[in-house]
């Protein structure tokens, strides 16, 4: 009866686990699955989420924490997280679409950083830092600026995808069906930056998209009998929106401006 016992014993000791206890412990799984442990580790996601390793000379990680974020929609939620920043040095770009005759106008002159979380592996955004005279370049807007610029256009930013979702095309795709569908030429962008999130306009069904921002372009031409009155330094980016599955650019817009 006694070896009897404890086999009953050995057997019914899961049962008592909780709902609450399970769910905790496939959160952790979840979260441990995409965990970036190193930089070595680090520098593999960021690269295969952009090929930005493809296209640079050098690539470093360090882990550093949030502080002064100015993404719209999301800048509270980043501050304060810890995150694997991937740096791509000696940039230039080279794109499947692009014209042969056509080379990146500052190749070597962008230096691209790319965030990851450090418990997720999510990717946060990718900045890009022109190394040279801004010109007309002025500095983005503040996160409530921005925001609010978005909100007034119908546009909202609902927030990262699922930890276990990942965009069907990595950010270089994306630039690239910036080139052939969308508005600006990132080859003559002294900035390029990027961000994978879930977006909606007009009320629609929030989706996955990267947004891709060209700065320091040659200011676009300006519609209507007034258009050359419009200060260049309001005509000099573009934000595209790109479908992150399917690589069709859904929409261009210079929204927001600089304050």
């Amino acid at each position: 009866m006694q070896a009897l016992f404890l086999i009953m014993q050995t057997f019914s000791a899961p049962l008592f686990v909780s709902f609450a206890e399970c769910q905790t412990n496939l959160d952790n799984n979840m979260n441990n699955q995409f965990m970036v442990q190193n930089q070595s580790g680090a520098i593999d996601l960021s690269s295969r989420l952009t090929r930005l390793n493809e296209i640079s000379t050098s690539s470093s990680a360090t882990n550093m924490t949030v502080a002064g974020d100015n993404t719209p929609f999301l800048a509270r939620d980043f501050e304060n997280r810890s995150v694997w920043s991937v740096e791509y040095s000696g940039v230039s770009l080279k794109l499947k679409l692009a014209n042969p005759k056509y080379v990146d106008k500052y190749r070597q002159k962008r230096t691209f950083t790319v965030w990851l979380d450090a418990k997720t592996g999510q990717l946060l955004k990718i900045r890009s830092k022109f190394q040279g005279e801004a010109g007309e370049m002025r500095q983005e807007p503040s996160a409530d600026s921005a925001e609010s610029q978005l909100r007034a256009a119908g546009e909202f930013y609902s927030g990262l995808p699922n930890v276990s979702v990942q965009p069907r095309i990595t950010f270089l795709d994306a630039v690239d069906a910036v080139l052939s569908q969308g508005i600006g030429s990132p080859l003559a962008a002294k900035e390029i930056d990027g961000l994978c999130v879930m977006h909606s306009k007009m009320g629609s069904t929030p989706r996955l998209v990267w947004v891709v921002t060209l700065r320091g372009l040659p200011p676009i031409p300006a519609k209507g009998p007034q258009g050359d009155l419009v200060p260049a330094w309001q005509r000099n980016h573009i934000r595209n929106v790109v479908d992150a599955v399917t690589g069709k650019c859904l929409f261009a817009t210079n929204v927001p401006q600089p304050d």
